[in-house]
């Protein structure tokens, strides 16, 4: 196998990992996310419901799109940035999928 074969598997498998783990953090912050939608008494005073919504509607769109240029999303890392505590867990967890996104390492392969 030539080097640039090599190389090649190497940022296919890197690729095929960061977006596992993308996946899986996406999925766990969505279910997060339902909890807190379901029962208003978890969620602090500083995150309304619709919010809420629309962190999630984003967050399916960005598993479907994977590519900033085609869809920049901006209630994951506004919400962070503008509205919400930093040490919030959920606001941890956005922060890491708004930058593994806008990154570029999750394009879909070919």
């Amino acid at each position: 196998m030539c080097k640039f074969s090599k190389f090649t598997v190497n940022i296919q498998t890197e690729v095929r990992e960061n977006m596992n783990n993308f996946d899986k953090l996406v999925e766990e912050t969505k279910d997060e996310i339902r909890k807190l939608l379901k029962n208003s008494s978890l969620r602090p005073n500083y995150m309304t419901h619709e919010q809420l919504s629309d962190v999630q509607s984003e967050l399916c769109k960005m598993v479907l799109i994977r590519n900033p240029e085609k869809f920049y999303p901006y209630y994951p890392k506004g919400m962070v940035d503008a509205c919400w505590l930093p040490d919030n867990p959920l606001v941890v967890k956005l922060d890491l999928i708004a930058d593994m996104y806008m990154n570029g390492a999750l394009c879909k392969e070919n």
